[in-house]
């Protein structure tokens, strides 16, 4: 006993003289951006931003509708993901508004999109029909709703990496663009 006490010592004692020596593993550092920041921005970035703050709220709306219903837990796990990144997404969009002085919103007026392919949101209308499903339709009919609510993501994100000159509005572009093209494969998977 005396000596796997003494053994059991020395690991430990090997361990904590090593945590400083580079001995021991280190944790991996976190994830460093590449993306250079910057305060130059033009009309594109700000469409962007602020069409994707409202389009992401929709967006919230519509998972949060998944939370008590009866869905498969993939479904609810994938709109609970969805959820926080959008949540943490609209906190850097706001935020990149605010510095800039630009307001959240264009307004409500259809001619504000015109240029750019029309109103990429989800109506009012239409998430009130979802949340009024029956239960046994209620999984398809959400994911046939947020099918087409990502797909207006990716192209209000194409056209802020086509046009956009902001660094960080591009790179969050590229990644709503790459992130929702995957759900909606995900998504198309469960209605298989």
């Amino acid at each position: 006993m005396r000596r796997l006490m003494t053994l059991v010592a020395g690991l430990l004692v090997a361990t904590v003289a090593g945590c400083g020596s580079g001995s021991a593993p280190a944790a991996p550092p976190p994830p460093v951006s590449t993306v250079v920041e910057s305060d130059e921005f033009n009309a594109t970035d700000v469409m962007f931003l602020q069409m994707s703050v409202s389009h992401h709220r929709t967006g919230l709306e519509i998972v949060r509708l998944a939370e008590d219903r009866a869905v498969r837990a993939d479904v609810k796990t994938l709109a609970a993901a969805i959820e926080v990144t959008q949540l943490s997404e609209v906190d850097s969009m706001t935020r990149w508004l605010a510095e800039w002085k630009q307001p959240e919103s264009a307004g409500d007026n259809p001619e504000l999109h015109a240029g750019h392919g029309g109103d990429h949101s989800t109506s009012p209308e239409e998430i009130a029909e979802l949340a009024a499903t029956d239960p046994a339709e209620f999984e398809k009919a959400f994911l046939n709703l947020l099918i087409g609510h990502q797909h207006n993501a990716v192209a209000i994100a194409k056209l802020e990496k086509e046009g956009g000159v902001n660094p960080q509005a591009k790179d969050l572009a590229a990644r709503i663009f790459e992130s929702r093209t995957a759900q909606i494969a995900q998504m198309l998977g469960y209605l298989d």
